[in-house]
């Protein structure tokens, strides 16, 4: 494989870019069990 700054710089975007995505996923999940909770009581 041949070892490019700009490759690499793709790679690291793309995984921060998923990671966010995989905070926020988690993050809403907890809110909403949360809110779920409260309701429910």
């Amino acid at each position: 494989m041949e070892k490019d700054p700009t490759n690499m710089g793709d790679v690291y975007q793309m995984m921060t870019y998923i990671v966010v995505i995989l905070l926020s996923a988690v993050i809403m999940t907890v809110w909403l069990k949360r809110r779920g909770r409260r309701k429910k009581k």
